[in-house]
């Protein structure tokens, strides 16, 4: 156990996994997560090497050392916590990529938070939910990991510094993977008092769509609650991207509110981009 301790009754918990010795950036943001929400934190260092082999990390908490195989250590360890963080590669690519997080995304019985090694939430994923009770769906079936080629990734369009963002990434996987670009707008549900109206959700995604790159990407605006209609929208897709805003709470921390219900519920992988530093 780390430093971070809160003694009242339900206190919320996070692992750090660590895997190849990445941890800088998932330490970071654990500690940062734990210390706003009052979270307990540990921190699991996995490796098939042998304890003697492996190099010390110098990390200013305890850290556990576990052997075996790092997949189902950091499944079992992740077991009833609220967050299982872990840090991925630097390339983005790779990150979707790498053998272990494929793994882990498919085994995690929790949300699993992956970030950057500068702390910054990358993605999520997680079975039925986080602090959520939903019976699976036998139609589903579990996703792959990774973009299949000329499959459709979806990406929410708000207008907003962190929609930029996402839609950026989204865009530069698209052609990474000759994928379909899809851009979605959600105004509001009630009357002229709602602050985003049907016209600024078109001209948000209009916008988006004249400044891309041929082909032209599919383009769609609905009314709704915003994290209702990226799910529809991205039933048939082989990934949802979309921007992180800040909030409060553990889960928003990591995620957004809108990042926080796609993460648990959609039926592809979500990426969680946030917006560009100030």
């Amino acid at each position: 156990m780390t430093t971070v301790r809160d003694a009242r009754p339900g206190t919320r918990s996070i692992v750090v996994g660590v895997v190849d010795d990445r941890c800088s950036g998932s330490l970071a943001y654990a500690l940062e997560v734990a210390l706003e929400e009052s979270a307990t934190v540990r921190v699991v260092r996995v490796s098939t090497d042998h304890r003697e082999d492996r190099t010390e990390l110098g990390l200013p908490v305890v850290t556990e050392e576990l052997d075996g195989d790092p997949v189902d250590v950091l499944a079992r360890e992740g077991r009833g916590v609220d967050l299982l963080v872990v840090e991925t590669p630097r390339d983005p690519v790779a990150a979707l990529l790498d053998p272990f997080l494929v793994r882990l995304r498919r085994r995690s019985e929790t949300l699993l938070v992956e970030v950057d090694r500068h702390g910054e939430v990358v993605r999520a994923s997680g079975p039925e939910g986080w602090a959520y009770s939903a019976e699976a769906d036998p139609t589903v079936s579990t996703p792959t990991a990774v973009p299949s080629a000329g499959g459709v990734i979806c990406v929410g369009v708000d207008g907003s510094p962190a929609s930029t963002a996402a839609v950026g990434w989204a865009v530069a996987m698209a052609a990474q993977t000759a994928c379909t670009l899809r851009l979605v707008g959600v105004y509001g549900t009630s009357g002229a008092a709602v602050a985003r109206t049907r016209q600024d959700a078109v001209d948000a995604v209009a916008t988006v769509a004249s400044r891309l790159p041929t082909p032209a990407p599919q383009s769609v605006v609905v009314q709704g609650e915003a994290a209702d209609r990226l799910l529809d929208a991205s039933r048939d897709a082989v990934l949802l991207v979309v921007g992180r805003h800040g909030t409060s709470g553990l889960i928003h921390s990591a995620l957004g509110g809108v990042g926080e219900t796609c993460a648990r519920l959609a039926r592809c992988p979500v990426v969680i981009v946030p917006a560009p530093a100030r």
